[in-house]
């Protein structure tokens, strides 16, 4: 396996709930001019593309095609990718391979998603109606208050249900959500491309009405509009191309069944309990040879729709012990100018254009390391190491990544 590094990172110049001024290919293909002009390269340079979004979110079932003249893919190679919230990471991961396995030398991956021009809703329905089904079938109440009754409240119907458990099995308090909210809030205001861009204090987020208890509207994502296009290559085209490389060390992922296989094992997976992040993490500190992730890795970029998930993944990373985000975010560790800042961009929380939502967290890592920030988010200390995570799905879908200043030792 070659050592790959990402050279180049463009994003749309802004993401926002509604980009009424472009349509689907002219929006991409921003974020698509931004890479090649903020590394000098050109079409030519590239050998093969990646290509990610929920394409059921627009109803365009071959965006790809539709948009090949504006992501400068006509007569190359092309992949589509769709895998729920983990799209924009495996997208990046697949131009990794790409181009660690040899059959290519330089990589342009593309995620984007423009949910003003569709329903994500409808988009999430198709996804979750097998799973209900099988629910039916077996029982559960879909309807009433108990049960998936609460599903009434979407995705935050659901994800109250793993805040409640990492709640009581943690030790955190429902107070600690709110405070994480405000901290990437507030990061998120000095991210010149973040969608929500307000400082933000804690009573802010307690000023605003419960959804499904114990989560907020000040507790959820947006739904955004935005693409973010990323060149990787290998170690010998790097030397030629870049001037600055933040390589990648480590790779994983992993995914798990939602509900079919727990009925015929004979019970419901706790959300919280993400066995499947735990060894997508595994599998990439192997491979990137990290044996203490809570003290090896710098900075941490989470896929967090919801503002405790960023305390849960830190737990189930292993870049705490269980049950210690929460004192960490007390003690200031998770602020940019701590030990561990996590989400210094804001974080999905702050910006959620689905399609490219992970591959941003390891964008951002990348730009980090290359010290290539825009806006007032970079971190003070030198970043060697950075964690990015990708989560998707009935809470099954997980990617990692490992970024470093330095290539692996091959």
């Amino acid at each position: 396996m070659r050592n790959v590094g990402i050279i180049g990172v463009g994003y749309t110049p802004v993401f926002v709930s509604k980009r009424k001024d472009v349509n689907l290919a002219e929006m991409v293909s921003e974020s698509v001019e931004a890479v090649f002009r903020n590394t000098g390269l050109s079409p030519d340079d590239i050998d093969a593309i990646t290509f990610g979004n929920m394409q059921t979110f627009e109803g365009v079932n071959l965006p790809h095609l539709l948009m090949s003249e504006h992501i400068r893919a006509v007569d190359k190679p092309i992949i589509r990718i769709a895998t729920g919230g983990t799209t924009g990471m495996s997208t990046l991961q697949a131009a990794y391979y790409y181009v660690a396995s040899g059959i290519y030398d330089v990589v342009l991956a593309v995620s984007w998603e423009k949910q003003s021009e569709g329903d994500s809703q409808v988009g999430l329905a198709g996804i979750v109606m097998p799973e209900a089904m099988v629910m039916v079938q077996h029982g559960m109440d879909l309807l009433g208050g108990r049960g998936m009754g609460g599903m009434g409240g979407g995705s935050t119907g659901a994800a109250a249900y793993q805040a409640m458990s990492y709640l009581h099995h943690s030790g955190a308090d429902p107070e600690h959500i709110d405070k994480m909210a405000a901290l990437e809030r507030s990061n998120a205001a000095l991210n010149p491309y973040a969608h929500l861009r307000k400082k933000t204090t804690v009573e802010d987020v307690q000023a605003t009405p419960f959804i499904s208890w114990p989560l907020r509207y000040g507790h959820t994502c947006p739904t955004s509009d935005g693409a973010t296009a990323c060149i990787v290559a290998s170690e010998e085209k790097a030397a030629k191309l870049a001037d600055k490389v933040a390589w990648i060390i480590g790779v994983g992922c992993c995914t798990s069944d939602p509900s079919t296989a727990n009925f015929i094992e004979g019970q419901m997976t706790d959300p919280a309990d993400q066995t499947v992040c735990k060894i997508a993490a595994k599998k990439a500190y192997e491979m990137a040879g990290i044996e203490d992730p809570a003290k090896e890795i710098d900075l941490a970029e989470l896929y967090d729709g919801f503002a405790h998930q960023s305390l849960m993944w830190l737990e189930k990373l292993g870049l705490c012990k269980e049950g210690e985000a929460h004192k960490l975010l007390d003690r200031g560790v998770l602020n940019i100018d701590g030990d561990l800042p996590t989400n210094p961009s804001g974080g999905v929380f702050s910006t959620n254009a689905i399609g490219s939502s992970a591959m941003n967290r390891a964008t951002e890592c990348a730009l980090q390391i290359m010290r290539k920030i825009e806006g007032e988010h970079q971190v003070p200390k030198t970043v060697k190491k950075a964690l990015a995570h990708g989560w998707g799905g009935l809470f099954q879908y997980v990617t990692v990544m490992i970024l470093s200043d330095t290539p692996r030792k091959i």
